[in-house]
């Protein structure tokens, strides 16, 4: 079951803010991750540009939002996976979705021992990994 704006906040230990709710509802209304412009569009009114800014900073610094770069060099949001879980993206070239995915538990398990393998080969501590992959949507595809 997905935790509230509010839950996500207490779980942190991050002091709770009518804009902070309203910036991670928004985010988790979205299916898919949203960019900034969309963002500032849904929460007009209701958050202030300079608060939007601030708070998705906050935000970031503390995991509970994930800030990445499509492959159209457009910055999305997204709220972090706080259950252990782990997803990469499908981007569409044609129309900019981007659409959230699960691999297998095996395909995660062999990605990561590759990670361990490139960590020793370039004496490089690996933080985080993503897996992009990119083609047409099936809206894209006709």
């Amino acid at each position: 079951m997905k935790k509230s704006a509010t839950e996500i906040l207490i779980e942190k230990n991050i002091s709770i803010t009518s804009p902070r709710v309203l910036i991670i509802e928004e985010i988790l209304n979205n299916k898919n991750p949203i960019s900034i412009e969309k963002l500032q569009k849904q929460l007009e009114g209701r958050v202030a540009l300079s608060t939007l800014y601030r708070a998705l900073n906050d935000l970031k610094s503390v995991e509970i939002i994930k800030e990445f770069t499509t492959t159209d060099s457009i910055t999305v949001f997204e709220v972090a996976d706080h259950d252990g879980s782990h997803h990469h993206h499908l981007f569409c070239t044609r129309c900019g979705d981007i659409i959230d995915i699960n691999l297998s538990k095996k395909f995660e398990k062999n990605l990561d021992t590759e990670v361990v393998k490139i960590e020793k080969a370039f004496n490089f501590e690996i933080k985080d990994h993503t897996l992009e992959l990119l083609g047409l949507c099936s809206k894209c595809v006709d």
